[in-house]
């Protein structure tokens, strides 16, 4: 669990950006909050709202587009590609390096919506995306994404979107995903985009993590927290101590003789007399009164 502090400071920086659209620079390194990605929010008479409806049939002998979104390397690309009685043409677009899976899969969809309704405005299209993730945001009523309304827009009865299953052997889905993945490779970005919140978000929590851990290493004899740190080396979002017998132990402060004597709370020692620091470490390691104990808690750990 994440030291209190730590954590207010990760609250504030939030704030600074989810609310300012600031810059902020919590733990060393700046996080670039001016540059998130905003929702602008238009209001829709219900009556206006077409119903985005998507099914998982094969393809036909129509015109098909089958879209994609790839990020490798940190590198994010989208692409669509289109097969007509015809006509065979793909387009590739890189976006910035921030952007998501998601963001690349919506702008492939967009980009070739936008495709669609230029070259063939009155015929009909099926479009092919194995992002469910997207086509599930289509459908929702409740849209608060300036990408996913600008697609719902573009949709019209002259398109039938599909799920696809990827990987599993479509031509038309194949070529799209090896487009995606090499739209990365141009030298220019051609769609620049805002950074996802959940970018920033996962970004400030490892920014806290690496303050935390730099922190951490950095304690030196007589810092209180040694003890702990010893059993605990790296710091870890996920560890959480809640009973209050195993947070003795890994404190260092339970209820021994020599907490009791540190705090004047009692003067007392172990009745073994064979240690002068009587503390958790000399019950679980060393007193001689509590072997057959920890016998039992050796046999049952090897075993695990």
């Amino acid at each position: 669990m994440e030291p209190t502090d730590l954590v207010l400071d990760m609250e504030v920086a939030w704030f600074n950006i989810s609310k300012l659209k600031e810059d902020v620079s919590p733990f060393g390194n700046v996080i670039e909050g001016s540059k998130m990605e905003t929702y602008v929010q238009e209001w829709h008479h219900p009556g206006n709202l077409t119903p985005v409806q998507w099914d998982d049939l094969s393809p036909s002998s129509s015109l098909e587009t089958y879209t994609d979104g790839s990020k490798l390397q940190d590198k994010v690309g989208a692409a669509f590609c289109i097969f007509g009685p015809q006509l065979t043409e793909e387009h590739q677009y890189r976006l910035s390096d921030h952007c998501s899976v998601f963001q690349a899969e919506t702008m492939a969809l967009q980009r070739a919506l936008t495709w669609k309704r230029e070259h063939f405005r009155e015929d009909h299209c099926n479009i092919y995306s194995d992002s469910m993730s997207v086509l599930m945001a289509l459908r929702n009523y409740q849209v608060k994404n300036n990408a996913i309304q600008a697609t719902r827009q573009l949709l019209d009865d002259s398109v039938s979107l599909h799920w696809v299953k990827a990987h599993i052997g479509v031509a038309g889905n194949e070529a799209a995903d090896r487009a995606a993945k090499e739209a990365p490779q141009k030298e220019v970005v051609d769609v620049h985009l805002g950074i996802p919140e959940r970018t920033l978000k996962r970004t400030l929590k490892n920014e806290l993590l690496a303050y935390w851990q730099r922190d951490w290493d950095s304690r030196e004899e007589g810092v209180k927290g040694l003890f702990t740190r010893n059993l605990f080396p790296k710091a870890s979002l996920t560890r959480c101590i809640s009973n209050p017998f195993d947070i003795q132990v890994a404190t260092n402060h339970g209820l021994c003789p020599q907490y009791l004597r540190k705090f004047n709370f009692r003067d007392c020692s172990c009745r073994c007399g064979e240690d002068s620091e009587d503390d958790v470490l000399h019950f679980m390691t060393r007193c001689p009164i509590l072997s057959h104990l920890r016998h039992i808690i050796k046999r049952d750990t090897t075993s695990l």
